[in-house]
């Protein structure tokens, strides 16, 4: 027995009994101050992000270190945006919706298709108000307080939901997602898919079947075709219910572009869709040994989960978390982390807000901002303008070291994340008014 083991067991005596409790992972809820910031950094060239010309302008500049974007008379108390979007959703304390960003599609639910520099209202949305919302690449779902649930964006793979108008390929003012009979209490979305938890902890899918990732068993992939070969996927426009997890109280889930993950009660943790322990595509969620998840996010092509070693002989270490990952974790020359491995420069470190963009991820833990990623370039890890681009190790965002930090949203290639305001370190920020080039003192 090597020292880890020695460790993990002398921990798992600790935690446990043989008269303790069931291992249990409540759903993660936000603990927010009364009075935040909204801290952004990152592109903000939003047409260009992911496409490989994210040079910056004067008017939508890469901001390399943190700043302040402020909603004047608005008290922001979510965040969201994901490894596959250019596009971003803050909501009001008190349900009102903001959205700003990519809008090709009609993704930001404002009833067009033009690009927005900054936070602007979902003034179809005013009369309902939202708890929370998740960006694709081209849609958004919204989730009523209520438990209702409505999508924008791009409607053609299915995402928006089956109220979408047939005659068009986007609903650019959002629609009703019909089919959830005991409501909905979570919401993640993907490149062309998402995942929906509703409040009997049934985990739905609904999108895009490409990799698998709803989970029904199949990629649905066919031959468009009769006289050459044009492969497509099917969609379903309906909610579905994940079979192989009928039964199971799901608590978390995540989507990245073409994969998906999933933990229940019990913090068992799922994972589907894009490559798996073989490098095969999984068409029905498989657990990961070894591991009791709290939460899962999911980057472009590697996964993260906060969670708890399980031992060979089924103990749980309770009382010692870790920050696990595994996929394409570092740069694209090294091997891939076939399985899910503990981020040791973390250990030690209470994490508790975590996020993947499409190749870098932050972490709150503690009073600090840690950030890495490899092929960064836009300021997304908030370094600064004399700090490195990218770093293959965790580093803290040393302006905004002491923040408490309450949730952190990554995207293509920006990073929003909500602070306790605190004037010795979120005033001090300079404050990114869009549209209006750099940021200001």
């Amino acid at each position: 027995m090597n020292a880890q083991e020695m460790y993990r067991k002398m921990l798992a005596q600790q935690s446990q009994s043989s008269d303790a409790p069931p291992f249990k992972v409540s759903a993660p809820a936000l603990s927010i101050p009364d009075d935040t910031t909204l801290v952004v950094f990152g592109g903000t060239n939003w047409d260009n992000l992911g496409k490989g010309k994210e040079a910056h302008t004067k008017s939508a500049p890469n901001l390399m270190g943190p700043c302040r974007l402020v909603l004047p008379g608005v008290k922001v108390a979510f965040v969201a945006t994901s490894s596959c979007s250019s596009h971003c959703i803050a909501l009001s304390a008190s349900g009102a919706a903001y959205a700003w960003g990519r809008n090709q599609c009609g993704q930001l639910g404002l009833g067009d298709t033009l690009t927005r520099a900054g936070p602007t209202e979902v003034t179809a949305l005013q009369g309902t108000p939202l708890s929370a919302a998740a960006t694709g690449k081209h849609h958004t779902l919204w989730l009523g307080a209520e438990g209702d649930l409505f999508a924008s964006g791009s409607s053609k793979e299915g995402c928006v939901g089956p109220s979408a108008d047939k005659r068009r390929e986007m609903e650019a003012t959002p629609v009703a997602v019909p089919g959830l009979a005991a409501g909905a209490a979570y919401v993640a979305a993907g490149g062309a898919h998402n995942l929906v938890i509703d409040r009997e902890g049934t985990l739905w899918a609904f999108g895009s079947s490409e990799c698998g990732v709803l989970g029904n068993g199949t990629d649905g992939q066919y031959n468009k075709s009769d006289s050459s070969i044009k492969l497509a996927y099917a969609t379903e426009a309906a909610p579905l219910k994940v079979p192989k997890l009928a039964g199971r109280k799901m608590v978390h889930a995540a989507c990245g572009p073409q994969h998906s993950a999933a933990v229940d009660e019990e913090g068992r943790c799922f994972t589907w869709g894009l490559g798996h322990k073989d490098q095969k595509d999984a068409w029905t969620p498989a657990e990961l040994p070894g591991l009791r998840a709290t939460r899962v996010v999911c980057g472009s092509a590697f996964t993260a989960a906060t969670g708890h070693a399980v031992l060979h002989s089924g103990v749980v270490c309770a009382s010692s978390s870790s920050l696990y990952m595994w996929g394409r974790v570092k740069s694209a020359s090294q091997n891939c982390w076939m399985s899910p491995t503990v981020e040791q420069d973390l250990s030690g470190w209470k994490v508790q807000a975590l996020a993947c963009g499409s190749v870098h991820t932050v972490v709150g833990a503690d009073s600090s901002v840690i950030s890495w990623g490899p092929a960064c370039s836009c300021g997304e890890l908030g370094y600064g303008e004399l700090g490195p681009k990218s770093s293959a190790r965790p580093k803290k965002v040393d302006l905004l070291e002491g923040a408490h930090v309450a949730q952190v949203a990554c995207g293509l290639a920006h990073t929003l994340l909500l602070a306790a305001t605190d004037s010795a370190i979120t005033d001090a920020l300079p404050e990114w008014k869009p549209g209006g080039g750099k940021a200001k003192k």
